[in-house]
């Protein structure tokens, strides 16, 4: 599904005509929050964190495409048999396409104390993944090495988006080169400025890099929140840099 989005962003630069793909947003939390007026010719990958964001994401558009997961940040407050049974019931009635956002958050110490419930979850979603032959969607903050950690693994996995890739250019090749079927999206750190983000966009093979906005998380200096729509002005700046 992802290589298809890939090469479609980049062979399509007619803006008038385009077919905008957004990798990684939040569809409940936006709905919630009135700011979910979705663009034209537009799809997205939206990730739900708990049964009531599920509820809410799963009356979406069909142009939003379906994913859940246990997110790393909330590994504290997680109740982690009742996500994993609610998880596994959305894969056996197919109600999902991808199972994420799971991964490793050591951002802040708060969340470096929850490692080890970080690590049970993953390994309980990574698992599902396997079993299901499911695409998984990463979020990894100062914690990349976990990744290869688990190269092992997520190279039998059919597709791996890495969203919001905040390593270097080096680090994104080695996880290729390690057989995974990856995919990194970016977002408002181009638009910031993100040196990281600017370098593995221009020094990554095209057809592995992705648009994506986080709404409406990872707004910049003076806004509130991001917008589905914002995803024209970060895919205008992708064929830019």
């Amino acid at each position: 599904m992802l290589e298809k989005f890939a090469k479609n962003m980049q062979k399509n630069t007619d803006f008038s005509q385009k077919m905008f793909f957004d990798a990684h947003f939040h569809y409940a939390v936006c709905k919630e929050m009135g700011i979910c007026q979705l663009p034209e010719n537009w799809q997205g990958i939206s990730c739900a964190h708990s049964k009531h964001e599920f509820e809410i994401q799963r009356e979406a558009p069909e142009c939003v495409i379906q994913a859940y997961g246990m997110h790393p940040q909330n590994a504290a407050n997680e109740n982690i048999k009742d996500s994993a049974d609610f998880l596994e019931e959305l894969l056996n009635k197919n109600l999902i396409s991808f199972i994420g956002e799971a991964g490793f958050d050591y951002f802040s110490e708060e969340y470096r104390n929850t490692a080890d419930l970080q690590e049970e979850i993953f390994n309980i979603q990574l698992e599902l993944a396997l079993e299901y032959k499911m695409p998984l969607v990463i979020h990894c903050r100062k914690a990349n090495h976990k990744l290869f950690e688990y190269s092992k693994l997520l190279k039998k996995l059919p597709e791996v988006l890495f969203h919001s890739f905040m390593g270097p250019p080096v680090e994104a090749k080695s996880l290729l080169n390690h057989g995974i079927n990856g995919y990194f999206s970016f977002g408002k750190q181009l638009l910031n400025g993100n040196k990281k983000a600017i370098a593995c966009v221009r020094e990554l093979p095209a057809e592995r890099i992705l648009a994506e906005t986080d709404a409406p998380f990872q707004f910049l200096k003076g806004e509130k929140y991001t917008t589905p729509a914002d995803i024209i002005k970060i895919v205008n700046l992708l064929h830019n840099i």
